[in-house]
This record gives structure tokens, sequence and C-alpha cells, in this order.
């Protein structure tokens, strides 16, 4: 398993941290969302590599927390990132979720996503934003829909939503 994010996605998780600096200036400083450090993201958890064909190898980053999360994949046949976009909030817990998403596929050789046009993502890493370490769970929603809005022209959103 890689200690360190692909670098591959790293302009996904710059243009993720740009929407966050904009979304956290309408909260107080007590309340920023923290950014996604690409450097050490695995090494605390936030972010974990998905292992193909080894459901039972990986687990699931922030899996008892409220927060927003992002899988990314690469496209099947071009060579173009994909990213979902996603909530747990009120009961559900991210790990809830992303299991939501990848089981359907456990038992394949690989875990695959459609994107919005039907195209097939095979997908890499998890990576989470746990909201419930500053006591705003109920800012996922938010977070979600402001990313989301604010990240269709410029990601491969692989959400319907926003597209």
């Amino acid at each position: 398993m890689d200690k360190t994010l692909n670098q591959r996605f790293l302009p996904e998780i710059k243009a993720i941290n740009e929407k966050i600096v904009a979304f956290n200036q309408f909260l107080a400083p007590a309340f920023h969302v923290p950014l996604l450090d690409a450097e050490r993201m695995i090494e605390d958890k936030s972010c974990v590599q998905i292992l193909h064909g080894k459901w039972n190898d990986f687990s699931w980053p922030n899996p008892d927390n409220r927060g927003v999360y992002f899988i990314l994949g690469r496209e099947i046949r071009e060579d173009k990132n994909g990213t979902y976009i996603g909530k747990a909030s009120f009961n559900s817990v991210m790990g809830s979720r992303l299991d939501c998403h990848l089981r359907p596929h456990k038992n394949n050789e690989q875990f695959i996503m459609n994107g919005y046009h039907d195209e097939k993502y095979i997908l890499d890493y998890m990576v989470t934003i746990n909201l419930d370490r500053l006591d705003v769970g109920f800012f996922a929603s938010a977070l979600e829909e402001y990313l989301i809005t604010r990240l269709s022209a410029n990601l491969n959103l692989l959400n319907g939503i926003g597209n």
C-alpha cells in the first residue's frame, strides 16, 4: 500500500482545498474546515487507498464520523480522473456511506463507479473530512453542496448534481 497519495490526484486535492478556503470565509475561525494534506492524509488515516481484489485488506477512513467524503478514480478507457463528492450527516457515518458505494463490487477484481455520462471509473482512494472532530457534523450537507456546486466547472465530478 502506498504511503502517500498518488501524484495523479494532486490537482483534485488542490482544487478541493481552494474551495474549502473559500467556504471557511463564511465561518468563525474556530469552525474552519481543515484542508486536505496530500503528504499526510494516508498516514493520518483520512485517506485510504482502495486495494482492488482485497476487500478485507483496507478499512474506512473516519468510519464512525459525520462529514464529507471523496472517492477518487480514473476512467477505464480514457486517461481522465473522476471525483465523487458525498456526505454523511444526521444518523449516517462515513464508513456506512463508503460501504454502500463499494460493497456491490467487493467480490470483483476492481471497484467501479459509473460517471455522470455512464463512463466507468476504477476507484483508487477514499478521502474524508471529519466534521465531528470540530463538533460541526451538521455542516456536512452545506459543505458537500458547496463543493459540488463550486467544483463542477473545475473537476470531472461523478455526481449527477452539479454537472
